[in-house]
């Protein structure tokens, strides 16, 4: 599940988000609250989230482009999520999505910060044509963000199984996880 891919990065900037690199590399903690959640993380996906926070951590340089990114990008997002009543810790999404990139494409030709197919980004209002792509601008892609994650939790009732869903879809997560996790605060 690409949640999992995204907790090491998550993990740093959540404990260390405006100076990770003057601290000792972090421990991954069994528990962890998130998007008014808690999150039991079992002892093996302890052990991998580990690996990949330790990786991170070492290359200095790399993680301090990413930082810089963070302190440009993440007030507009935190702006953008806060006025749609979106938990601010899902803010991290943007970060495992397009790395803070604004002209990120994926292989299925997601574009832009939140990486939106285009029949999504028009599907949560973004102006996508040959003059402007909006899944390129943070504070429009924010909000179409917002928009659609707020559309899966008052399905889902519950911000992380709606925040799997921005990688699954609705339809998707609704077959995956039924209706276990709904209204529920821990993982």
């Amino acid at each position: 599940m690409r949640f999992q891919q995204a907790l090491p990065i998550l993990f740093l900037y959540l404990f260390f988000g405006t100076n990770p690199l003057l601290a000792q590399i972090p421990k991954v903690p069994a528990q962890l609250e998130f998007a008014d959640l808690t999150l039991k993380i079992t002892p093996q996906a302890q052990r991998e989230i580990q690996l990949d926070v330790d990786a991170q951590y070492r290359n200095p340089s790399y993680f301090k482009v990413k930082q810089e990114r963070f302190q440009l990008y993440m007030p507009i997002v935190e702006r953008e999520l806060r006025g749609m009543g979106i938990p601010e810790d899902l803010k991290y999404l943007v970060i495992q999505e397009s790395g803070l990139i604004s002209d990120a494409v994926s292989t299925s030709n997601a574009v832009g910060f939140w990486q939106f197919k285009q029949g999504t980004a028009e599907e949560v209002g973004l102006r996508v044509d040959a003059q402007v792509d909006e899944r390129k601008n943070i504070a429009s892609s924010s909000r179409g963000a917002a928009l659609y994650l707020k559309k899966h939790n008052a399905t889902l009732d519950n911000w992380m199984t709606a925040l799997v869903s921005y990688q699954m879809g609705l339809g998707g997560a609704k077959a995956y996880f039924g209706n276990q996790y709904s209204g529920k605060k821990s993982h």
